[in-house]
């Protein structure tokens, strides 16, 4: 049986929006689309500075309640190999309540070890499931998304 999940996804360029919709469509679960609550749009060089700095922000979007979910899957786009700041800035605001995670990052290049770390050492536990996919996958649509939605 599948558990109630809850996707929370962040998205600068629109990479990690179109994994979340399509996994949500195949799963029929809630969805929370994180924004910065004090600016539209980050320059990819400041968003890799402000991972580096494991900074967090205000945030908007998070309208589900975390702890009514026995699994969340975060989506979230590596910046300097570790979690876009929405991203981190949520799971510092709601580790309390997150039971179970599984994590899908979305890159260039590379960066699922330095992500699952990242999530790690904020949730205090490892992901149930995690995946890596490259812009190019998500663009040309080849991408498997099977083993979060069993």
């Amino acid at each position: 049986m599948i558990e109630k999940t809850l996707i929370v996804y962040y998205s600068r360029s629109g990479i990690s929006e179109k994994v979340a919709q399509t996994l949500q469509a195949q799963l029929g679960c809630d969805m929370d689309k994180l924004e910065y609550a004090e600016k539209k749009h980050i320059s990819f060089g400041a968003a890799v500075i402000e991972a580096l700095r494991k900074s967090t922000a205000p945030i908007t979007g998070g309208t589900h309640k975390p702890e009514n979910y026995g699994r969340i899957i975060f989506i979230t786009p590596v910046w300097g190999s570790g979690l876009a700041t929405p991203i981190r800035s949520y799971m510092t605001e709601h580790k309390t309540a997150v039971q179970s995670y599984a994590l899908i990052v979305t890159c260039g290049g590379g960066g699922l070890s330095g992500t699952i770390k990242d999530a790690a050492a904020i949730l205090g536990k490892e992901p149930s499931a995690s995946e890596q996919f490259r812009s190019s996958q998500v663009n040309e649509g080849h991408y498997g998304l099977e083993q979060f939605v069993q």
